[in-house]
């Protein structure tokens, strides 16, 4: 057999060699290998087979290689090997880590669902077979018995799924890169060299995997198969994130430097009067108070979205292009001079339009007296227009995230859509400006627009609204906490977990799973820009001040210095936590609560936990409560509607 070490060095700057010299490191010619040589090739380099983008084992096999799943579990040992109730944690991290894997397997069922419904799904597909030549002739194989040195042949229509140096080209040769994030029409020339720190788009010797061939023929040389290609190392490197995403980050780490704060804030307040932190206090917080699986209820949730806009023959690429959708106040279509316009006054949305028709700028500013909106020429700088509008906007509110709709119906709008947050056409246009959009409407009808961007703030609020509620409960727990070391008290470990583990996430849950609700297009458009926003922050202060104050009145109006009645308000405390989490779930649903099943089942197994924890004496040993009569559980219920009335007060508000 042949030796093929000098296949082994695939990530040479091919952009930067000549015709010959990639020939002579591949040791093939401009006639192809030979039938042998490429079966011998075949057998030592194997498969050209695309990696499944992310099989269930991987997703089973993620718990596992989380540093935070051995810290957890050393922790957990030694707690328990101390006398604490370390069991508690490993149960608790095995219940998160099994809803994890649910979720992401979810989100992979629900993604393969909504690529099924795609507009061109089967034209968007590699080539199942292409054309090569084997000793020195032009013969058909299966695309996966590709290998490097392959002299492959393109022609229009034609979706490689290999990265090729370009031999030889037709005059007419047009590439579509709009897969890999370049421009919808590139011309290719063979005799081209570039330097080596040229980005791979832009060297147009180049044909990488996933892209098209829209006009014209072509002929190179394999230089990449396999999870080895451009596209396949872009997956790789490049995670792209929503804005949604983002801010969950930043959230994330909000709460990680708060239990930093609060645990050393505890530490010493402990050091000062001379006791010993309780290690299972600490551990049971840092647990309850992380945001378990936050991100990956983010992405299921804008899959979700994607699902119901395809349900309606909308079409969205992206998951991010939600966010955008959500941000959007200006939208700007294309028009003919002689169209007929009807299009929803989207003003009490915060959303305004804007025109660009393709006539000069003294006919633009006639149209626009005809239909009453602000319209430009199409041939004075538009991509200045659009950034003008972005920077209109940003002067108006700062550091908002509003966002440019563009739609296109033209192979010329490419460079407009792509230059706007969110590129529009619909499913007539032709296939590369349907490449170079992120939303894809049925047919050309801006009535579509609305559903749109419905959808994406709710999408929007349904994670806003989540992550208000778990962040209220993890920087009320953190305070309580810190409260009672204060005060030489000791909150006890499972409380703290139940609430903020188990509590919180059940009821949050059915948030997520609520019908998109109307009234979101008549709201203004700076509550769908950001999560991190003064009023969120506002509104988080006084659900935590409102819940705390509840808990502190109940407990020392029933504790009053006798220390016979700590155990009883200690017990009622418990309840008014408790039931705080299900208040605040119901004052931020859209839905009525009749309405919500979901929602109404968490509310009821809490309340039914909530009982069994106080009146049955096993629980109450482990949760270190004691039995209570019917008015204090009147008394501690009532309170815990404390976080209800606030809510109510700022929607009024």
């Amino acid at each position: 057999m042949a030796k093929f070490d000098f296949l082994s060095d695939t990530q040479k700057p091919w952009h930067y060699m000549d015709v010959e010299q990639v020939l002579t490191a591949l040791e093939s010619s401009v006639e192809g290998l030979s039938y042998v040589n490429a079966r011998q090739r075949l057998r030592h380099l194997g498969a050209n087979k695309l990696p499944r983008s992310r099989p269930i084992g991987k997703v089973l096999l993620q718990p596992l290689i989380n540093p935070l799943t051995y810290l957890l579990l050393g922790s957990a040992v030694y707690l328990q090997w101390n006398g604490a109730e370390g069991w508690v944690l490993i149960s608790v991290g095995v219940l998160h880590s099994a809803i994890g894997i649910c979720i992401s397997v979810w989100s992979i069922k629900t993604k393969e669902k909504v690529s099924r419904d795609r507009p061109q799904r089967r034209q968007n597909e590699p080539s199942s077979s292409v054309v090569v030549f084997r000793d020195r002739e032009e013969m058909e194989v299966p695309s996966r018995d590709l290998v490097l040195g392959d002299l492959l042949v393109l022609r229009e229509g034609d979706r490689p799924n290999v990265d090729l140096r370009v031999l030889e080209t037709s005059e007419d040769l047009q590439v579509n890169q709009t897969n890999l994030g370049g421009e919808a029409i590139c011309f290719k020339r063979a005799d081209l060299t570039f330097e080596e720190k040229t980005p791979p788009l832009e060297c147009s010797n180049m044909i990488y995997a996933g892209t098209e061939i829209s006009a014209g023929s072509a002929k190179g040389i394999v230089i990449a198969t396999s999870r080895y290609t451009q596209e396949q190392s872009a997956l790789i490197k490049d995670k792209p994130f929503s804005v949604i995403h983002s801010e969950l980050r930043q959230l994330r780490q909000v709460w990680i430097g708060l239990l930093l704060l609060v645990t050393t804030t505890a530490i010493g307040f402990a050091w000062q009067r001379g006791i010993t932190i309780n290690a299972m206090t600490a551990a049971a917080l840092i647990v309850s108070t992380y945001p378990q699986n936050l991100l990956r209820i983010a992405t299921q949730v804008q899959l979700f979205g994607m699902r119901d806009l395809a349900k309606q023959r909308i079409w969205t690429r992206f998951p991010s292009v939600l966010d955008a959708i959500a941000r959007v106040t200006t939208i700007v279509p294309i028009v003919e001079s002689d169209v007929v316009l009807s299009f929803d006054n989207l003003s009490r949305a915060g959303i305004e339009w804007q025109g660009l028709i393709r006539a000069s700028e003294e006919d633009a500013v006639a149209f626009s007296e005809v239909i009453g909106i602000e319209t430009h020429s199409y041939f004075d700088a538009p991509q200045e227009k659009i950034r003008q509008w972005k920077d209109d906007q940003q002067k108006t509110r700062q550091k908002s995230l509003n966002a440019v709709a563009v739609i296109g119906n033209d192979i010329e709008d490419i460079p407009l859509l792509r230059a706007a947050d969110v590129g529009i056409c619909d499913r007539t246009c032709r296939k590369e400006l349907q490449d170079s959009s992120g939303l894809i409407l049925p047919k050309d009808d801006f009535h579509y627009l609305p559903i749109a961007i419905l959808e994406g703030r709710a999408t929007f609020d349904r994670l806003q609204r989540t992550a208000l509620l778990t962040a209220t409960s993890s920087f009320t727990l953190a305070v309580l906490t810190l409260m009672d070391t204060a005060a030489g008290f000791s909150m006890p470990p499972l409380q703290i977990i139940w609430v903020g583990a188990i509590a919180t996430p059940i009821v949050a849950f059915p948030l997520i799973l609520e019908p998109t609700h109307g009234s979101l297009l008549t709201q203004p458009a700076y509550r769908f820009q950001t999560m991190l926003r003064s009023s969120n922050y506002l509104r988080i202060l006084l659900s935590v001040t409102a819940t705390i104050t509840a808990i502190s009145v109940v407990f020392w109006l029933k504790y009053q210095g006798q220390a016979s009645m700590f155990s009883q308000a200690r017990s009622m405390a418990f309840v008014t936590l408790g039931f705080s989490q299900v208040f605040h779930a119901c004052a931020i649903a859209r839905h009525s609560i009749l309405s919500n099943l979901p929602l109404m089942l968490s509310i009821f197994f809490i309340a039914i936990c909530q009982l069994a924890f106080v009146q049955v004496p096993w629980f109450g040993d482990l949760m270190s409560t004691v039995p209570l009569n019917g008015i204090e559980w009147a008394i501690a219920i009532l309170s815990a509607t404390a976080v209800f009335w606030v809510q109510e007060l700022i929607k009024t508000g």
